[in-house]
Formats: structure tokens, sequence, C-alpha cells
């Protein structure tokens, strides 16, 4: 399939995901990073879970080489947070097809590439050294657009009748993520959680 189709079909609710994430802004301190580390901690351990029951057979030692909860682990850890404790949501309902899953791990692969400008901003903002309480945003380090080749390759190689699936299954990827941080964070910012919990 052509892999500019599935970026411009899902690039409303790329935008969407982005907004509920303060990542990137300027005044980010280190109690909303947390926040966002153990938000980001749940969703994730969530994905592998349900990707290690769901996925292909032949999709299976690519996602293994690509788990990455355990850096969010190490990044809380780096802060002294215990790790939140789990409770498990299913990001798709019911069993995917190929099509669907491959496009939900478009959006989990994704990230990898857009956490390498969030890593910069986050040890600038908060004085961190690179690795150090970053390491789920320098994802797989030098091996990141190597990695992230090697799967746009898998998504282009989808039939293109494939391809509505694989939009549905990544719209659906990014709406599950974008409900995730809704119901954690209040409507007006997460400022106000962290303020709220000293």
């Amino acid at each position: 399939m052509n892999f500019a189709r599935l970026k411009h079909a899902t690039a409303a609710e790329h935008t969407r995901m982005e907004s509920l994430v303060p990542l990137m802004s300027a005044t980010l301190h280190q109690d909303q990073y947390r926040v966002v580390l153990r938000r980001f901690y749940e969703f994730v351990h969530s994905w592998e879970v349900w990707s290690a029951a769901n996925a292909p057979e032949d999709l299976r030692p690519m996602l293994l080489e690509r788990r990455r909860s355990r850096l969010l682990e190490a990044d809380l850890r780096y802060f002294g947070e215990q790790l939140p404790e789990f409770h498990y949501t299913p990001p798709i309902q019911g069993t995917p097809s190929r099509a669907v899953f491959l496009g939900a791990m478009y959006v989990i692969e994704g990230s990898t590439l857009g956490g390498q400008y969030i890593a910069g901003h986050v040890e600038k903002a908060l004085g961190l050294l690179p690795g150090q309480g970053d390491s789920y945003f320098r994802g797989h380090g030098d091996r990141t657009g190597s990695m992230w080749r090697q799967f746009r390759m898998v998504i282009e190689e989808a039939h293109d009748d494939e391809a509505e699936d694989v939009i549905a299954g990544a719209r659906e990827m990014f709406a599950a993520f974008g409900e995730w941080m809704r119901q954690l964070k209040p409507a007006d910012s997460l400022e106000n959680e962290t303020m709220g919990a000293k």
C-alpha cells in the first residue's frame, strides 16, 4: 500500500493525540513529566500484553525486538517512582486482521521517531543527560531510523485492497491512546493534577 496515503489519512488523529501530551511544552516541569511517564507505561505495557496475544506469526520477532515498557520502567525508577499498578486495557477490541494489526503497530512504531525530538526537548527543559530519565524517548538509539525503515517496508508490502483496514487500525489505536490520556487528565491541565498532589 502507499505509505503516504496512511500518513495523510491519519494526520488528524495524530494531531489530536499529540495535543493531549504536553511533552513539548516550553514550561514542562518534572512533576508533569513523571505523570506522563506513568501514563505511557500503562498504555505501552497494555500494548505489549495485547500484541503478544494478537500478533500475526510473521510479525512476532519484530515485536519482541521493539518492546519498550522496560525503558519506561527505567525512567520511572530514575525519578524514584514506584511502578504504577498495572490495569490492562486492550488498545483494540476483538481479534484483528493482520492489516488492522499493522495499523495499530504503525502508531506505536511511529512514536519512536517523534521520541527523538521529544528526548532533546525534555533533556533541555529538565536538565537531563541523554538516556537518563528519558530512555523511552531515546528509543532504539542509533538503530531507530533503520528499524523504522524496516517497519515501513512491511507496511508498503501490504496489498492495496488492505489499505482501508490498515488505516482503520491506525485510527483506532490513535483514538485508544487519546482516550487513555483524556481519562487521566483534568480538562484544564496536567499541572493542576500535579499541584494538587503536593
